[in-house]
């Protein structure tokens, strides 16, 4: 299962003569559970004609995601509520774009799901003022390892002192990696994987 999802979207209009724009409410898109369960996660992109009468129509998935997104984004638009533009006081159609993003993190545990495979992970460097003291132990950071290649570096957590986590954090931001891989659909997915780190004087 996902451990976090989060979706993301973005209205843009084509010109048109108006002069006074359409007043948009929030789209309410029924998340397939199919598309849940197969990590499905990219971006839907419609376009769609705000009409003169208030109903959307001429729907068209331009670019879609598997396991019935697109379908759940279609119907999501043509249930829209919307106030029309207008042209010199009176309703006027408008062609429109959706650009609708889907995020999901899987977690460390989730055995649908390969872990990122790390093909370079550099060390952390030792901060010189508690050398002399000998000072050792782990570090843990919470990293997201997305799914388009990109690394998130979160919190790191220890019992030592904040240069250690300081340290940690910036040698987990140098992470080379290759994305996890979900079993069932073959894909790349994002997920977040706690990195430890030793630290020894």
């Amino acid at each position: 299962h996902g451990q976090d999802i989060s979706f993301k979207y973005l209205y843009s209009f084509e010109p048109a003569m108006i002069t006074d724009p359409p007043e948009m409410g929030g789209i309410e898109i029924n998340y397939p559970e199919a598309a849940r369960k197969n990590g499905a996660e990219g971006t839907v992109n419609a376009t769609f004609t705000l009409g003169e009468d208030g109903r959307v129509r001429d729907v068209v998935i331009v670019n879609d995601l598997p396991h019935g997104v697109g379908d759940a984004v279609r119907a999501g638009l043509q249930k829209l509520y919307f106030k029309p533009a207008r042209f010199q006081g009176k309703p006027a159609a408008m062609k429109a774009k959706l650009e609708y993003k889907v995020t999901v993190l899987f977690e460390d545990t989730d055995k649908n799901v390969s872990k990122p495979k790390i093909t370079n992970k550099p060390e952390p460097v030792y901060p010189e003022k508690y050398r002399a003291e000998k000072v050792k132990g782990k570090v843990v950071v919470s990293v997201m390892f997305m799914a388009n290649g990109e690394l998130h570096v979160g919190n790191a957590s220890s019992n030592m002192p904040r240069e250690f986590d300081k340290a940690a954090i910036e040698a987990a931001k140098a992470i080379k990696f290759t994305p996890a891989i979900h079993k069932k659909s073959k894909q790349p997915v994002s997920q977040q994987v706690f990195v430890e780190y030793d630290f020894k004087p």
